[in-house]
């Protein structure tokens, strides 16, 4: 009878792990991405990225306004650092066309202050009137330099 039960929880426990394997978390096949904490694609025409999870609860990307300047698509994004700490980061934006593909302007890492409880805005026009959405990340900076130097201590 012993033998019975463990067979059974056994049985039960490999029927667990294999339904596990099978799912893939997503729902839709027209999804582009899987959902993630760092992540906010509330914003119809904003995808708000934060490079790292330790940024998750610490930084926030939010009022997203988006306009149009001269026949170009304008946005703004706020930064909101909800520590009382001090964040040196970098950001990027990105723009898309209505079809979700890049446009091609060749955006740069912009580097950045926070200081405790502080927000800030950016801004971008795109320069190219084809753009319609963005997507705006922000990230701890990646210097090469830093790495190097504490190497070298």
């Amino acid at each position: 009878m012993m033998k019975d039960n463990w067979g059974r929880v056994l049985g039960l426990a490999a029927m667990v792990a294999l339904t596990g394997c099978n799912t893939t978390g997503v729902s839709d096949p027209n999804v582009r991405h899987y959902r993630q904490d760092t992540i906010n694609d509330t914003h119809p025409r904003a995808r708000l990225v934060l490079g790292s999870a330790d940024l998750v609860g610490r930084i926030a990307l939010v009022d997203v306004r988006m306009g149009d300047v001269g026949g170009l698509a304008r946005a703004e994004v706020s930064a909101q650092n909800l520590t009382n700490d001090r964040y040196t980061l970098e950001y990027m934006i990105r723009w898309e066309d209505r079809q979700g593909f890049d446009i091609k302007d060749n955006p740069v890492w912009k580097r950045f202050v926070l200081g405790p409880r502080e927000i800030k805005s950016f801004q971008s026009v795109a320069g190219n009137p084809d753009a319609y959405a963005i997507t705006m990340t922000v990230r701890l900076p990646d210097d090469i330099f830093i790495h190097q130097e504490k190497s070298t201590r």
